[in-house]
Order: structure tokens, then C-alpha cells, then sequence
């Protein structure tokens, strides 16, 4: 198992597997995090992702990944 460069604790095999070439742990790290979420899924294998980078639009985002029902991730604004 590889080990932080920081910290030396263990790295997480996902993190690796997704970065190969990480030296440093998730909370070691100088990057920010960043939100991932699924935009189209079906029965088959095909997926697509999206990432969002800012993290004030991901917060937002998230926010609205986390409604339920009818119009689940319309933004409603009021002016």
C-alpha cells in the first residue's frame, strides 16, 4: 500500500486507482474537492458524469441533488 508523503498514513485504494501518480492523501491534499454526480444513468453501461469545480456552485448544486419529487432540481428564485 502506497503511503502519504504528508501524513504517512495509508491512501485510499480508490484514490489511487482513480490518481495513480497521488502522493498524498484526500485530507492532505492541496486540491480542492471537487462534486461529482451522475446526469444520465439507464439500464445499460452507459453513463455520463458531470463535474463541477467551483465550490459555491457545487454547493448549490448539491443542495438541489438533495429535493425529492416534482421540479427536484429546478432552482426557484424569487425576485
Amino acid at each position: 500500500m502506497d503511503k502519504c508523503i504528508k501524513c504517512n498514513n495509508e491512501i485510499n485504494p480508490l484514490r489511487l486507482e482513480a490518481l495513480p501518480q497521488t502522493k498524498t492523501c484526500v485530507n492532505c491534499s492541496s486540491t480542492e474537492r471537487w462534486y461529482v454526480r451522475n446526469i444520465i444513468s439507464g439500464k445499460t453501461e452507459y453513463a455520463e458524469a458531470e463535474i463541477i469545480k467551483d465550490p459555491i456552485l457545487a454547493e448549490s448544486i448539491k443542495n438541489m441533488d438533495k429535493r425529492l419529487g416534482w421540479g427536484s432540481n429546478l432552482n426557484k428564485v424569487r425576485r
